[in-house]
């Protein structure tokens, strides 16, 4: 099978590799298709360690094969991957928090083979977590991909109470802080406002029709001025931070009103992910900073609900295309922001 290998730090490969057999209570998926995200970048670059040579865990694919041992999957049937296993052996696993897993929880794209492949194997442990999410008939393999980061907001947001939230901010125009925006959107935020400092990129959410109130550049409108300005100095209710820039945390606590929730969605560096804050400023007004690190099966389902009841236009975030054997030129795509993308997908 054909598959995008890792063969040295920033350097990938399209090579033919063995098809992998499943074992005792393994899935064999066929990969329909797979997108690329900012983490995904890291690693490629040499950035981030894995400990695997083929990666990607946005992934749809079909059950080719299943090993012994195994019940309740369908050869034929399809299904998105879910990415975290936990221990399954801890209190949080056996609350179905695997993200909380007190032994740390693995990944796959990351301990085990992705979906940057033609086949990829859905190991015993994901089998018996459940990570395989069975798509709806209705859904396309491209649209199920994007399960996976729509998840991980639905997680980062579920703190949030949207029945009080009457403006949210997200300080990103990426992918990421795209997702956050229409999650929050979908949940019940009556004003959604998109900061980024590159004009550039909220031109293209602009031209793709998203339904979001106020697009702010940053490198031009100081966004302090601007929340007070547009809430009549009360501050906004929440803020998302979906970008690993540390320095959006304190902002993003500048902008809150009284009692306003802060998502901190995205991790920092592990070289220096130290900044200072008031925590006088948490405490005499009462915010709520909340952390998210990933997504387990609940919110993968409700992200299915988003798509499938048309409060998320998911296909409209798939701005390019590219067959697997091009794919480092959807490398180079996702990277380069002259090409205007915001998701790109691997059709296999």
């Amino acid at each position: 099978m054909q598959a995008a290998v890792i063969t040295a730090p920033g350097v990938i490969e399209i090579q033919d590799v063995p098809k992998p057999t499943p074992q005792a209570g393994e899935v064999l998926l066929k990969v329909d298709a797979s997108a690329l995200c900012g983490t995904d970048q890291r690693v490629l670059r040499g950035e981030k360690p894995v400990s695997v040579a083929i990666i990607g865990h946005e992934v749809a694919g079909t059950v080719e094969a299943v090993g012994t041992d195994v019940e309740g999957i369908t050869i034929g049937q399809r299904y998105a991957v879910q990415t975290v296993i936990g221990c399954g052996k801890c209190a949080p696993c056996k609350r179905h928090h695997q993200i909380r897993c007190l032994e740390g929880f693995k990944a796959i794209g990351y301990a085990w083979n992705g979906g940057f492949a033609e086949y990829m194997i859905m190991p015993r442990e994901g089998v018996e977590q459940g990570c395989l999410i069975p798509i709806p008939d209705d859904m396309s393999a491209e649209v199920a991909t994007l399960l996976e980061p729509i998840s991980c907001c639905i997680n980062g947001l579920r703190f949030f109470p949207f029945d009080e939230m009457k403006h949210v901010v997200v300080l990103s125009g990426g992918i990421i802080g795209v997702l956050n925006g229409l999650v929050a959107k979908a949940w019940g935020a009556e004003t959604m406002t998109i900061m980024n400092r590159s004009q550039g990129r909220l031109d293209l959410i602009q031209e793709l029709g998203l339904p979001f109130d106020h697009l702010v550049n940053t490198s031009i409108t100081d966004p302090e001025a601007w929340v007070q300005e547009n809430t009549n100095g009360l501050g906004v209710d929440g803020v998302v931070v979906p970008a690993s820039a540390k320095e959006l945390v304190p902002l993003g606590m500048k902008l809150l009103g009284m009692g306003g929730h802060l998502s901190i969605f995205a991790g920092m560096s592990k070289q220096d992910p130290f900044e200072s804050i008031d925590l006088n400023d948490i405490h005499y007004r009462e915010l709520h900073l909340h952390g998210a690190n990933s997504s387990v099966r609940r919110d993968y389902e409700e992200a299915i609900n988003l798509i499938t009841s048309g409060k998320i236009n998911a296909e409209s975030l798939i701005t390019h295309r590219f067959p697997l054997e091009q794919f480092n030129e959807a490398f180079k795509a996702q990277a380069d922001p002259a090409v205007k993308s915001l998701k790109v997908v691997l059709e296999h």
